[in-house]
């Protein structure tokens, strides 16, 4: 009958021992319990790799030319006698003279950039527009004559070296390399007559400019500005004319009726000069690979 008494109390006792014991276990347990995840950090934008994109613009330069005449003039008079008298003359006219040209263009560009020491970013560009920089000026040598000049389009290969800012996503550039654009003359208004009246010239020079691009909502696509100067020197176009005219004026003197033949040749030779342009753009580029 003692038994029951014995085992409460038994149980009693090994309560708090249990408890001691299952104490550390418990605590232990909970220190070995692993700490949540943290989030890495998004990893940094880098300008590394190759694109493509467009750009519109407007544009403004200076085409120069230079123009020349040399004119000969003849008069015969014969009388009813059939005395003849010759006289001739000849004149040098030269002239230089410019046409300010403006209007929008209209392209696009493909190119390559890596980045390197942290924030430097280095790259190659190819770019071409079509232009319709256009103007028109007077004819130096002649009241009346004009000359026409327009730019049909635009391209250039530079080489680009930059620095970064703003977490890497804003880049801050120089660029420069070789030019080459395409000009359209008109002188079929001239006041002397060329041969011919109409005709295109592919120049050769050299560009500089500057600009900013930036990362827009999606890591693939950036936006940019950029201001340029190009400058050609070389490539001058010569065009040749010329033309003759005659004209017979009937007279009298002394001893009868005279004839007076006049013969006028005039040989004039057109000459493309240096040319000059600055360009503002804004486009957009597609940047291919990852983030």
């Amino acid at each position: 009958m003692k038994k029951p008494a014995a085992i409460g109390a038994l149980l009693a006792s090994a309560s708090p021992i249990a408890l001691l014991l299952g104490g550390p276990a418990d605590a232990a347990d909970m220190g070995l319990r692993k700490a949540p995840p943290i989030a890495a950090p998004p990893p940094a934008y880098s300008w590394t790799g190759c694109y493509v994109g467009a750009h519109v613009g407007w544009g403004w330069g200076r085409n120069n030319f230079s123009e020349s005449t040399s004119t000969s003039t003849s008069v015969n008079v014969t009388s009813a006698g059939g005395c003849i008298t010759n006289s001739s003359f000849t004149n040098f006219n030269h002239a230089n003279g410019n046409i300010d040209t403006s209007g929008g263009l209209f392209g696009g560009q493909v190119g390559c950039n890596y980045q390197f020491a942290s924030n430097w970013v280095a790259g190659i560009q190819g770019d071409f527009a079509g232009t319709d920089f256009n103007g028109t000026s007077n004819d130096p040598l002649g009241v009346g004559g004009a000359i026409r000049v327009k730019t049909d389009w635009l391209a250039s290969v530079t080489a680009r070296l930059g620095v970064t800012a703003f977490d890497n996503l804003a880049l801050f550039y120089v660029k420069g390399g070789v030019a080459w654009d395409q000009n359209k003359w008109d002188l079929s208004s001239a006041t002397n007559f060329f041969n011919p009246a109409v005709f295109s010239e592919t120049r050769t020079g050299w560009t500089i400019g500057a600009g900013s691009e930036w990362v827009l909502w999606n890591p693939h696509w950036t936006a940019f500005v950029e201001f340029n100067y190009y400058q050609f020197n070389h490539g001058a176009h010569n065009v040749a004319g010329s033309s003759t005219s005659s004209s017979t004026t009937p007279g009298f003197n002394g001893s009868g009726p005279i004839i007076t033949t006049t013969t006028t040749t005039t040989n004039s030779l057109f000459q493309t000069g240096s040319q000059h342009i600055e360009a503002v753009k804004v486009g957009v580029n597609y940047k291919f690979g990852g983030p």
